[in-house]
This record gives structure tokens, C-alpha cells and sequence, in this order.
């Protein structure tokens, strides 16, 4: 069979950093299996900040020497030179470094870092084989808000599959990602790199050897979340299609493909305006709903400063602060909030600690932000 073209290579700076994060569907990481979870982190040592690719499992792939393939199957056949190999024939990124966790692996480092914090946007409902119970099996019912997960729920909000999509779980994933950094972050972890690398090397497999880790944490130690951006290799750069033997597979389009990587790695955008500094004000009878607002809010670029309480609202609002017309921003968040015109309030204030206020309301649904996405 004769290899297709590879994609073109992503230009990019000298000193950024690729770092392929996997999670295999095994119980160790001696022989991961399929590798379900498929992002490509980009870090962007100077400013600093972090670039997240998600690759869907079913991604239709050429694998150099194996030919075609779901893109999953690659570490299985080849380790991770021919996973490294397939990202960049597949989708032009020149891979630096590759860590591996297993179900075990994740499941203990969660539990290890005291569980993570998680903002449930969509209700959630499954059901999962657990030894631990005496069925077998346990059903999870999580609505929207903020959750505590210990490492087992943890690793099955990631994997949901039943009434949700690849490219929800995707989402998901990521969330996940950012709730363990912050988690790291608060519980001070990143200067004691050097005395848990046995314990990482017990848990990751990587090639990442224990000064680049060093390098990267001190990049972490910098990081301000806002700075974080999330992509997903979705719809418009894959199609979905039935392959040989009936096999689902999602056929990449390639020129929408090479587009989106160039856009979703690259670092957020700078602006001679700081980042808009936003407050939550929670007029739902949901006591966790302005929390997750917020971390919506987070992962769209904003600032928050705050959080709090309101009296119940009939409506959610949006009202705009600043004294310079900043139109695309209030569009941003009519957008991420389904609102219309008549829902922007214009306070033009000189002397703030804000530039908008988000005012939740009885009809504010936190899975709107993310449906179609």
C-alpha cells in the first residue's frame, strides 16, 4: 500500500515544547493496549502558555511501515515511536517528549493529590463495572455543578461514553487536565518534583527524564490559566464514515485538519488590552452554578475575580463596564450565554476592579456553553 503525503510540518518556535499525554486502557503501563485519550500539549515556555489538542481515538491514520489504521492502535503496534511517528506523519507536530498513564496509574495519582475538583457543565448518568461494589457494577448521576472526585470517578467521568460523544468526552478529558494543574498547583507540589521522580516513574511511562520535568514545572509555576486554550480535532476537520468490515472511523479532511492544528497550537493571541476581568454574580437556586460559570469563563480566556450570591434573577445578563467599546467581547459572551441585545447592560465605570459582570439568571443552563462545540 502506498503511503499517502504527510501533512505539513507545524512551524513553530525553537523552545516549545510538544509533550504527547496518553491514557491507555490497561491496568499497568508494561503493556498499555489501545490509548483512548490522545492530546498534544504545547507549551510555550516565554509567556508562558499551554496549547491542548485533543485526537479522537477513532481518528483514521496512516501508521509509517503499518499502514492504515485507527489512530488508538498505534502505541499498541509500535510504542512510542510509532505513535510520535503517526501524530507526525497524521497531523504535521514534531513530538518532543510522551507520558503514558494506565486506568491504574490515574486512578492512584487522583487519589494521591487528594481527588479533583470538577465542573459539571451537562448532566452525566452511567454505569460502570466496580469490584468495590457488591453488584459489580455502579451507577453515577452527576447534574451540573462542582464535583469532588476521588481517582475512580475521576476516571469514569473521563471515559463516559453511553448518551454522550467522542468528541464530550474529549471536553471532559481536558477538564480534567486542567483540574489536576490546579490541584498541583494548590497543594505545592511542583518544587518537590525531585523527590516524588520515583514515584512518577512508579506511575508514567515517559522519556521525559527528570531535569526536563524540573524545566517544565518551572514553566507551570508561571502558567496563569488564562493562558490555557483547548482544541479538539472535531467536526469540519473529520468526518465520520463506515470503514472495511463495517468499522467506524472518523476520515480527516485535510486541508481543515493542517488549519486547525496551525490555529490550535499556536499561543493564545496577545492583545495590548489585559485579559477582561470578569465577576460571577449567581442568581440561580443552584448554589454551585456560578462556580462552574466561572470555570467556563476560565477556560474561554477571561479573568474572574469573584464569585458570589445574588437574589434570584428572572433573567441572566450581561453587564458591561468599561468606558472603551469592546464589541467583540460582549459578543463572546452573548455567544457563550445565548443572549440577545436586550440583555446587555451598558454602566460605563471609570475606577473598576472589573470589566463585566455575568449575572446569572433562573433560565441559565451551564450545558449551553458547550452544546454544539
Amino acid at each position: 500500500m502506498t503511503a499517502p503525503p504527510p501533512a505539513p510540518l507545524l512551524v513553530q518556535p525553537e523552545n516549545v515544547i510538544n509533550i504527547l499525554l496518553l491514557g491507555s486502557d490497561r491496568s499497568g503501563i508494561e503493556r498499555p493496549g489501545l490509548t483512548d485519550t490522545i492530546v498534544v500539549a504545547t507549551i510555550h515556555p516565554e509567556r508562558p502558555s499551554v496549547s491542548l489538542l485533543s485526537v479522537p481515538r477513532d481518528f483514521y491514520a496512516w501508521m509509517p511501515g503499518r499502514g492504515y489504521g485507527k489512530i488508538n492502535t498505534a502505541f499498541r503496534y509500535g510504542g512510542p515511536a510509532l505513535m510520535e511517528a503517526t501524530i507526525r506523519h497524521n497531523l504535521g507536530i514534531d513530538i518532543d517528549y510522551y507520558a503514558l498513564v494506565s486506568f491504574d496509574s490515574f486512578v492512584r495519582i487522583v487519589d494521591a493529590l487528594g481527588g479533583v475538583d470538577v465542573p459539571v457543565e451537562c448532566p452525566l448518568h452511567d454505569t460502570f463495572p466496580d469490584p468495590d461494589s457488591p453488584s459489580g457494577q455502579t451507577d453515577v448521576d452527576w447534574e451540573p455543578g462542582m464535583h469532588r472526585l476521588d481517582g475512580k470517578h475521576a476516571l469514569w467521568y473521563a471515559r463516559s461514553r453511553w448518551s454522550t460523544s467522542d468528541f464530550d468526552r474529549h471536553r471532559r478529558q481536558q477538564q480534567i487536565l486542567r483540574s489536576l494543574y490546579g490541584q498541583v498547583m494548590s497543594l505545592g507540589i511542583i518544587p518537590k518534583i525531585p523527590s516524588l521522580w520515583g514515584a512518577v516513574r512508579d506511575s508514567v511511562s515517559t522519556d521525559l527524564d527528570l531535569p526536563g520535568l524540573v524545566r517544565i514545572g518551572a514553566i507551570g509555576l508561571r502558567l496563569d490559566t488564562a493562558n490555557v486554550k483547548s482544541r479538539f480535532v472535531g467536526i469540519g476537520a473529520v468526518q465520520p464514515w463506515k470503514g472495511p468490515n463495517g468499522l467506524y472511523i472518523l476520515l480527516p479532511d485535510d486541508e481543515a485538519l493542517t488549519s486547525l492544528v496551525a490555529e490550535a497550537l499556536a499561543p493564545p493571541p496577545y492583545t495590548v488590552q489585559p485579559t477582561w476581568r470578569v465577576e460571577v454574580m449567581n442568581g440561580t437556586l443552584h448554589e454551585g452554578w456560578g462556580q462552574v460559570a466561572a470555570e467556563r469563563l476560565r477556560w474561554e480566556g477571561f479573568a474572574l475575580v469573584r464569585v458570589q450570591r445574588a437574589a434570584p434573577t428572572p433573567r441572566t445578563q450581561i453587564v458591561d463596564l468599561t468606558t472603551t467599546p469592546n464589541s467583540w467581547t460582549v459578543v463572546r459572551l452573548m455567544r457563550l450565554y445565548r443572549r440577545e441585545a436586550g440583555d446587555v447592560v451598558s454602566q460605563p465605570t471609570e475606577q473598576r476592579d472589573i470589566d463585566f459582570q455575568v449575572l446569572l439568571g433562573l433560565d441559565y443552563d451551564p450545558c449551553t456553553a458547550v452544546r454544539g462545540r
